[in-house]
């Protein structure tokens, strides 16, 4: 009896892998026609890890052939989000990277489970909203997700989804099973964003079965919630640049603080045109909508650009020019997968900490973490705890990818994983946002190919094109 106690106890973090793959050639086309023999590949495998003789679900992935004659581990491309698709990335602005890195090894692109192609449950999006002529703030929203994201589960349950089944964790294991299928000794990982919290997870379970990773727009274990304080250290910088600029422009904080605390004082009403019914309507603005806006637009060069536009036509008083941001503010797509997937990530005690210190006194104040899901709103999803969260430790090579300018996974999130990654060098590109870490220059690709055909690499900084100056 004591056996099978110990037994039950080990199996979460023991799991079996039971995994069926199968490839068929395929014509994989690109969005702008371009095509390219390649393989189709499934992979049946447990929906718990777990549970494996339980119930179970098909992934589904497209297999690039190498070009080289001795063709290194497979290289394993793992999507953003939560929610991106493999296959879709490498249909579109992607194409050429999948196929330059062939170079070194086959290159995957994976739906990663309930995403794309291995979503066994399409047609569930949700939507949720807060109503128009409402002074939206911070606890408005989170109330109006919460109810939305309950309510949400519960549907989805009843129509057959294990939201327990979407974690990163579980996404891990599926690598696991994908390294098995393949028959490979090791894989190399190639991510983004949130691919990167799923590399990391990958790499903290099943470091010897790493070969080489790539991450760029580094999300850290502990990093699914962002801190206020990076977007404060962003605005400084665009502040920098637009003083370089204009040597007589008063500065971008000081201007989108007046905008802020004139809106604290009167929201404004911005009339738009209903894009589905085309009859007039009425958004009420306010300072938290216009943080969220600003928080947003952080995301990349090309976006704050548009913004500083926005900028100057609120200070002239035309706040219609906001109507834009109506669908991205004031409503919204709820999907099982990312729902659960960031919900389950969580955060630490610490961080939650840590960020409402920093909230309290950031300009755009808790506009970087408005509305995002918690295990508690969610009944059959479970925070994955310290175990996942905690510091993390490899000596894999690891080549980690930031762009200065990119508000969503900064450099700092990369710097804080370094004293855990012995064998890690990172490559800052100035001037690059969320959107441009793999082709904003293509010294990049260069960088990305010598390193997974081993060269050893070390720390670097590359001023990329997309650095010039705001106009």
């Amino acid at each position: 009896m004591r056996a099978t106690l110990l037994f039950s106890l080990l199996l979460p973090l023991c799991f079996a892998h039971s995994a069926e793959l199968r490839l068929e050639p395929h014509r994989f086309e690109a969005r702008d026609g371009r095509t390219v023999d390649a393989e189709l590949g499934t992979l049946d495998v447990p929906l718990h890890h777990a549970q494996p003789e339980g119930p179970r679900l098909t992934l589904r992935f497209v297999r690039f052939k190498s070009t080289h004659p001795k063709p290194g581990a497979p290289i394993v491309y793992l999507a953003g989000g939560p929610g991106g698709s493999g296959i879709e990335a490498a249909r579109g602005g992607r194409f050429d990277l999948f196929l330059a890195l062939r170079e070194v090894a086959d290159v995957i692109a994976l739906d990663q489970r309930g995403t794309g192609q291995s979503n066994p449950h399409p047609g569930l999006a949700r939507r949720w909203s807060v109503p128009l002529e409402q002074p939206m703030d911070e606890a408005m929203l989170a109330a109006a997700m919460k109810q939305a994201a309950s309510e949400a589960a519960q549907d989805w349950e009843a129509a057959g989804v294990a939201l327990s089944a979407y974690t990163t964790v579980e996404s891990a294991e599926d690598l696991e099973s994908l390294r098995q299928g393949l028959g490979a000794p090791k894989l190399n990982l190639w991510g983004i964003s949130y691919g990167t919290h799923l590399g990391l997870a990958y790499l903290r379970r099943h470091a010897d079965k790493v070969g080489r990773a790539i991450l760029a727009g580094v999300e850290g274990p502990d990093d699914t919630w962002k801190q206020p304080s990076q977007a404060e250290v962003l605005l400084e910088r665009w502040d920098a640049l637009l003083r370089a600029e204009d040597k007589e422009d008063k500065g971008l904080r000081v201007r989108l603080r007046a905008l802020l605390e004139d809106l604290d004082r009167q929201p404004r009403a911005v009339p738009f045109t209903d894009p589905k019914t085309g009859a007039p309507r009425t958004w009420l603005a306010t300072r938290f909508d216009l943080q969220r806006a600003t928080f947003e637009s952080l995301r990349d060069p090309s976006s704050f650009q548009r913004f500083l536009g926005l900028l100057a036509a609120l200070e002239a008083g035309h706040y219609e020019a906001m109507a834009p941001f109506v669908p991205l503010l004031r409503g919204g797509t709820l999907e099982p997968m990312p729902l659960a997937m960031d919900a389950a990530s969580g955060l630490s005690p610490a961080r939650r900490a840590l960020i409402a210190r920093e909230a309290a006194a950031a300009l755009l104040g808790g506009a970087a973490n408005a509305g995002v899901p918690e295990a508690a709103w969610l009944p059959s999803v479970t925070d994955l705890g310290h175990g996942f969260r905690g510091p993390l430790k490899a000596k894999v090579p690891v080549l980690m990818i930031s762009g200065t300018l990119d508000g969503r996974t900064g450099p700092r999130n990369a710097e804080a994983l370094r004293p855990g990654l012995s064998g890690a060098v990172h490559l800052i590109l100035e001037g690059a946002g969320h959107d441009g870490l793999f082709q904003s220059d293509p010294r990049i690709l260069e960088r990305m190919k010598a390193f997974l055909k081993g060269a050893k690499g070390t720390d670097e900084r590359l001023t990329v094109k997309t650095a010039a100056a705001p106009r």
